[in-house]
């Protein structure tokens, strides 16, 4: 399984930089909403993410309703915040 940096690099190379990589349970955590705040850190309007399986990006887009139903199956998230 390829580590963070790597899946990192692979995403600046591919996509030009434009990517971040969050574990999954670091993007879980993001989410969530604040304490003070209602809204999470995660923006959903023109943002978007894919899983990555530590080989490879897969075509799963991250969507907060289907996370639960991915997130253990899958490292990490490659995600473009707009």
């Amino acid at each position: 399984m390829k580590t963070r940096d790597e899946v990192k690099a692979e995403a600046e190379e591919e996509y030009f930089g434009v990517f971040d990589v969050f574990t999954t349970e670091e993007f879980e955590e993001l989410m969530k909403p604040s304490a003070d705040e209602e809204y999470s850190d995660i923006e959903f309007v023109d943002s978007f993410g894919y899983f990555h399986d530590g080989e490879h990006l897969t075509d799963i887009r991250i969507d907060p309703y289907t996370f639960e139903q991915y997130k253990k199956d899958y490292p990490y998230v490659v995600w473009r915040n707009a």
